[in-house]
This record gives C-alpha cells, structure tokens and sequence, in this order.
C-alpha cells in the first residue's frame, strides 16, 4: 500500500476544538445575497424599502402570508427567503438600512412588442404588495430578454427607446458578452424605474450577476442621495454658525469689551450646537460616502462601454451625481472643520481663563501673605509690649513688697537696685514663658 492509499484510508470525521461563537455566521456571510440565475426571456421587479430593525419581524409574517396564500412553507432562515411560487419566484435580502425584494417572473416568449405587459407583480395578492413594511426607495421593472440574432445595439436603440423618455435614454455595452442595457432613470405614473437588458450571456448566472449587478447600482445611487437635502438644509444653517464662530473668535481676540466668562458661555451654547448637528447628521454622511464609493464599484464592475452617440450609465451618473457627492462632502468637511475650530477656541479661552484664574489666586495669597507678615509682626509688638508691661508692674509691686519687708526688718534696702535686679529676671522669665506659650499654639 503506498502512501497515498494510507493518507484516504484515515477516517474522514475528527474531533475537533470547539468553534468560535459566530463562526457559521460569519463564514455564510459569503453565501447571504447570492445572485439570482436568470434565463431569458426573463421579467425582474426589484423593490428596495427602507426599514430597520423594528421592521423585521413585520417583514417575517408579511412573507409567511404570501407563502400560505400560495400553499408554500415558508423558509425556516429569515435572512435567507428564497420562495418558488412556480411561475413566480421571490427572493429577499435584508440589508442594513434596507431590504430588497426581487420578484422574477419567467416569460414564455420574448415580448418583442411589449416588453412590460406581463409584470411579476400581477401574480401576487391584491393588497399584499402596498402593505409592505417600511417607506419605497427603489422600484425597478427590469425585463431580461435574449439578444436576437443578426440585431445591433443602434438598431435595438432605434426599436426600443419608444418605451423611455427620450430625453434621458441612457445606454451602455455591459460585461464581457457585449450585453445591451438601457434606461432613462426616470420614475414613470406606475412609480417604476425602467430598465431593458439584451443578454448575450450563456450562462444563467451571468445574466444574473449583471442584473444584480444593474439593480445594486441604482439602488446605492438612492442611499447615496439620501443625505442631499439634509446638506442642502445645513447649506443654510452652517454659515450662521461659521460667522457666530468668527464674531466670537475675534471678541476673544480684541477684546470687544466682552468678559471672558460671557465669552465662555456664548461658545460653550455655539459648541452644543454644532455638536448636535455632527450627532444627527454623522451617521448619514458616513453612509452616504460609502454608498457614492459603492455606485461607482457596480459601475466599474459592469465593463462599461458607450454606445455610439447615446449617454452612457457611467456618463450619466458621473456627470449627475458627482455635484451632489462634491455637496454633501462638502457639507460634511465643513460640519467637522466647524466643530474642530469650535472645541480650539473653547480650549484658547478656557486657558486664558485658567491663566487669569491662576494670576488672582497668585494675586490672593500674596496678599495673604502680606496681612500674615502684618498680623505677625503686630502679635510680635503685643507680647513685646504685654512683656514690658508685665515687667512694669511686676517690678513695682516687688519693690513695694521688698520696701515694706525691709522697714519691718530694720535693713534699709535701696529701692533702684532692687528695681535693677529684679526687671532683667522678671522680663527674661515673661519671655521664656510667652516662648512656651507660642511653641505650644505652633505644635
């Protein structure tokens, strides 16, 4: 037996260490949104609501209703609905911000006359599709349908673009099989989007990832201009607060007879101000840079080439969208430049202010310090003063005494000599004492 035959021979089941937490969800994050294989020709609505989470569990009983209309089970994973309804399939993916909602319908033949009379959405429940959860961004009606043999794209053109406005046609070659696609991003009485694909793709999954591909697109598009009228809107707020900025940086600056700690607090209500609109709007511009990156990866990915003189996707949405990307970086540059330059002024004058608090608290202990000096040196004359006094009288009452002894004894003592020995210990003894009494009150 050679080696290789011992390397099969092993058993194919082992042990092995336990899985992180969310392993199986992380690895089948790859397999969430997997393309829909289409084989034209082909009908495709695409409806894309913005809903939270609060929306999902609306979302799982909206679905389950649709599935018991039709006598289906309904799918065990609700992150993962994929419903065949037989002549109708219904694929969902929940997003983020988002849930899209695909809805195929297989044609028998190719409506080469009427590309959007047999739409997918006759087939479901009267009322079910109004009361989807959630508020319609997109709705695309997209028919798919197979390139018919000896046609060109001026000529396809020329025979299809009476279903678009012709003032917005838009076309363009898209992926490697030289497919057709067209459009005129204009949202018609119906309240669809149309879109016309001409697939020269053999594969089912080709023509899938392509519409996925068209669909994403216009899709991210929508996200991308959710934060144009907010920047719009903070095109009229944020000059405001810019000059008040100014106004209030240069009253720090010259002065303007204003005090520091108004000054603080007209910046400190500016600040929380701009704060609150970073806090609204941050999340959104956020999203919003994401979305314009994405809709120019679909495009990319799409291998676009012009046809002819038409406006192509990429033209349009270049030439269209890239004003309302510049606004709304714009908008956001400057709501973080405003509230940088906000949070460095407030920083400048709270230093100014600690400076200032610090040259009075300096100023107050100095001046502690003087009336300290003063009232010890008035302490110091007291008990000089307290020590002369006491030896005053002290030395008199002694005398008296000593004068009084000395007539009752018969031995005349001199009155100043009594007074000269007895003022130096009397004084030299208060001292000593009142020494004590200050070591005492300092311990």
């Amino acid at each position: 037996m050679n080696s290789i035959s011992l390397i099969y021979s092993y058993p194919m089941s082992f042990a092995l260490p336990d899985n992180y937490a969310a392993r199986i969800p992380l690895n089948d994050e790859l397999h969430a949104h997997p393309y829909e294989p289409l084989t034209p020709p082909e009908r495709v609505v695409s409806i894309a609501m913005l809903a939270d989470q609060q929306h999902s569990e609306a979302e799982a009983s909206h679905l389950q209703a649709l599935c018991g209309h039709f006598g289906e089970p309904a799918p065990t994973d609700p992150e993962r609905w994929h419903i065949d309804l037989g002549k109708l399939r219904v694929k969902v993916e929940n997003h983020q911000e988002y849930t899209r909602y695909k809805f195929v319908r297989k044609l028998d033949v190719a409506p080469l006359e009427d590309p959007y009379g047999e739409s997918p959405l006759a087939l479901l429940p009267e009322g079910w599709l109004a009361a989807l959860p959630g508020k319609m961004l997109v709705a695309m009606d997209i028919c798919v349908m197979p390139y018919p043999e000896g046609a060109s794209h001026r000529g396809l053109l020329d025979e299809f673009s009476p279903h678009f406005d012709k003032t917005t046609l838009t076309a363009s070659q898209v992926g490697r099989s030289a497919n057709l696609a067209m459009t005129d991003f204009r949202v018609r009485e119906d309240g669809m989007t149309r879109m016309l694909i001409f697939s020269k793709a053999k594969l089912p999954s080709q023509i899938g990832r392509l519409t996925h591909r068209l669909v994403a697109m216009e899709t991210y598009r929508m996200l991308a201009l959710l934060a144009l009228p907010e920047a719009k809107r903070l095109l009229t707020e944020l000059p405001q607060a810019d000059a008040r900025l100014t106004e209030l940086t240069h009253a720090i600056s010259d002065g303007g007879g204003a005090d520091d700690e108004t000054l603080m607090h007209q910046l400190t209500t500016l600040a929380a101000f701009v704060e609150k609109l970073v806090a609204t709007h941050y999340r959104r511009f956020s999203a919003t840079h994401a979305y314009f990156d994405l809709v120019f990866k679909r495009l990319d990915e799409l291998h676009e080439q012009q046809v002819e003189t038409v406006s192509s996707l990429g033209g349009i949405l270049g030439r269209r969208l890239e004003p309302a990307r510049t606004t709304c970086d714009a908008v956001s540059h400057w709501l973080d430049q405003l509230a940088s330059r906000v949070g460095k002024t407030t920083g400048l004058l709270g230093t100014r202010i600690d400076v200032e608090h610090a040259k009075q608290n300096r100023e107050m202990l100095s001046a502690m310090n003087r009336r300290f000096q003063l009232q010890l040196r008035l302490q110091q004359a007291a008990e000089l003063l307290s020590i002369a006094i006491f030896t005053y009288y002290t030395v008199n009452l002694l005398d008296y005494v000593v004068q009084e002894l000395a007539v009752l004894s018969g031995a005349p003592l001199e009155s100043l000599l009594v007074k000269a020995i007895a003022a130096p210990l009397l004084a030299l003894s208060a001292y000593l004492f009142i020494r004590r009494l200050r070591s005492k009150r300092e311990m």
